[in-house]
């Protein structure tokens, strides 16, 4: 008879919003017609993205979510039409409903212009769509390790000519410049024909993209994970969980970009096979308490979840990943979990551990008295003798983490108040009489 089906997680610090980046004004109030997820214009070009992100402390969501750049595109493949909506993202691809396309855009410093020029550059670079800011959007994106969603409206398709002169017609904020268009205009008035059909298929465009666009902007933060953006299991006793748990799991998100993270208090630990201190409850009551005050300088979403702790006998890392993969298959390849640098030294002690690395990757922090230099060296000969090729990249460039439950537990027991418990965890415990304290039992 199968198990039964685990607990819901319970949501500790939701995720931040999404945020849209608009090349331009026009495209911004498009967005807005249609669109609930907070926008900024950034002006037109690599420059204009560049500065965006270089004056992120003034965006309306500093940490987002998800980062969307929306606009209009030029068609380069002859087989798109004008209105068709293109997007390239980091999340998974069954998000994608019909009447879009994954595509490849490629960057360019001014509008292309002319079928030649378009047929040019697609036979050059193989590029579906062309603009002037996605290339430099998803590098920047990247460096802030952001996931990103690219989601572009067609304009004008890879037979039309745009006019020589739209390309003058926006400042550097992204605003149109009304004067130069009449003056345009009153150069050659048989131009006025020509934007009218562009802007009439510029406003379809728009419109569809911006339904695709507030789509993305509403995906749970778990369906934002990805190989590049993991989902990241935090496990162990907790017993009781230290700051310093909760500021490494912070800053582990913040290094691999993870939208998405799982605190997972464990039932019985294998390598120990002894049942904590702690009943499972007022575990997760400390871990409530302890991670549910992570701010808003972490963008993704942060659970807090039973599934260990509900399921009899030992906890196995091996386990969780096979129930969460199959409650969520899109995350295969996607999975980390956080483990300390004394931790990974025993990996080939653990249950079915050739099956979990093949599953979920580890996310190491060194714990004294361990050193960067020395567990680098532990993983790079884990690497050469295991067959894992990737153990190396396991290790993250932070802070070691100097944790000591058992120092803590004995310190309470002896009336004192330990350094590095949260007020809130502080009050888990002395309410409940925990470790030997003087509150109820």
């Amino acid at each position: 008879m199968p198990d039964a089906r685990p607990a819901p997680d319970e949501i500790l610090k939701p995720a931040e919003p999404a945020l849209v980046l608009c090349p331009l004004g026009f495209e911004r109030r498009a967005f807005l017609r249609f669109g609930k997820v907070p926008v900024v214009t950034t002006g037109p070009g690599a420059e204009g993205i560049r500065r965006a992100f270089a004056a992120r402390d003034r965006w309306p969501v500093p940490s987002p979510r998800l980062l969307i750049l929306f606009g209009l595109a030029g068609g380069l493949d002859p087989a798109i039409t004008v209105g068709t909506t293109l997007v390239d993202a980091t999340t998974h691809t069954s998000f994608d409903p019909s009447g879009t396309r994954r595509a490849r855009f490629v960057e360019t410093r001014a509008p292309i212009s002319t079928p030649e020029d378009k047929a040019r550059l697609r036979t050059a670079t193989g590029a579906h769509a062309v603009d002037t800011e996605s290339t430099t959007f998803a590098a920047c994106a990247h460096a802030v390790r952001i996931p990103f969603a690219i989601v572009r409206g067609v304009g004008d398709a890879a037979g039309d000519t745009l006019p020589a002169e739209v390309a003058g017609f926006v400042d550097a904020r992204g605003e149109t410049r009304l004067g130069r268009v009449l003056g345009a205009v009153v150069r050659r008035p048989a131009l006025i024909r020509e934007l009218r059909r562009l802007a009439r298929d510029s406003r379809t465009a728009l419109r569809d993209a911006a339904f695709l666009a507030d789509a993305y902007g509403a995906m749970p933060a778990i369906a934002l994970c990805a190989p590049t953006h993991p989902f990241l299991l935090f496990g162990g006793s907790f017993d009781p969980p230290h700051a310093r748990h909760a500021s490494i799991l912070g800053e582990a998100m913040r290094a691999l970009g993870a939208p998405c993270a799982a605190v997972m208090p464990a039932a019985i630990n294998p390598l120990k096979c002894a049942t904590p201190p702690a009943s499972p409850e007022a575990r997760l009551a400390m871990c409530r308490a302890a991670f549910c005050r992570i701010g808003s300088s972490i963008g993704g979403e942060i659970r807090l979840s039973r599934l260990e702790i509900d399921r009899e006998g030992p906890s196995y890392t091996i386990d969780t990943v096979e129930r969460i993969l199959a409650e969520q298959p899109h995350l295969r390849g996607a999975i980390r979990f956080l483990v300390g640098s004394d931790a990974i030294r025993s990996i080939e002690r653990w249950h079915r551990w050739r099956e979990l690395l093949e599953l979920a990757q580890p996310a190491v922090v060194v714990r004294p008295p361990d050193t960067h230099a020395a567990t680098a060296q532990f993983l790079a000969e884990f690497a050469q003798t295991s067959g894992f090729a990737d153990a190396s990249t396991w290790l993250l460039d932070l802070q070691p983490v100097d944790l000591a439950s058992t120092g803590i537990r004995e310190a309470i027991a002896q009336g004192q108040r330990p350094e590095g418990l949260s007020d809130a965890v502080f009050r888990e415990i002395t309410t409940r009489g925990l470790y030997g304290s003087g509150g109820a039992r």
